[in-house]
């Protein structure tokens, strides 16, 4: 079973403009409404919408304009962040010629209290999703 998403993306902005965007907590993660970016590390976000339900977010690391860590309970809609429910997501910026690669990688797939089908459907569905958030991340930064 595979346990790892990674994806990139080439945006044509400033660093600074997409390190904000990335480190929003949970910036993925569709909310009704707004959330406050407390980007503290070990600081839980909320993000929530009707359709889709609660998700926290949880702030693991910040290197300042280069990688952010984060955790959160896709499989686990409405669950709080525990132990076998969480993955990890992992950005990391490099400046390009013409303004920033963004690389995130979600691993922990394989280790999730969950039947290998429920994996199975977190990593595809993941898999999709990483690929419209982060052309909705090129959108938000070149705007």
């Amino acid at each position: 079973m595979h346990d790892t998403i990674e994806r990139s993306i080439a945006i044509s902005a400033p660093l600074e403009r997409v390190w904000d965007l990335v480190t929003e907590p949970g910036w993925w993660v569709p909310a009704d409404e707004p959330v406050t970016a407390d980007r503290t590390p070990g600081v839980v976000v909320n993000r929530e919408s009707e359709k889709y339900g609660r998700f926290p977010v949880q702030v693991v690391d910040l290197k300042p304009m280069t990688y952010a860590a984060f955790r959160w309970s896709s499989t686990y809609p409405n669950a709080d962040l525990e132990p076998g429910r969480t993955t990890l997501i992992e950005f990391t910026l490099s400046p390009s010629d013409d303004g920033v690669t963004v690389s995130v990688v979600e691993s922990g797939f394989a280790a999730l209290d969950a039947t290998d089908e429920q994996k199975r459907q977190g990593i595809e569905g993941n898999t999709d999703g990483w690929r419209m958030e982060l052309d909705s991340l090129r959108t938000r930064a070149e705007n």
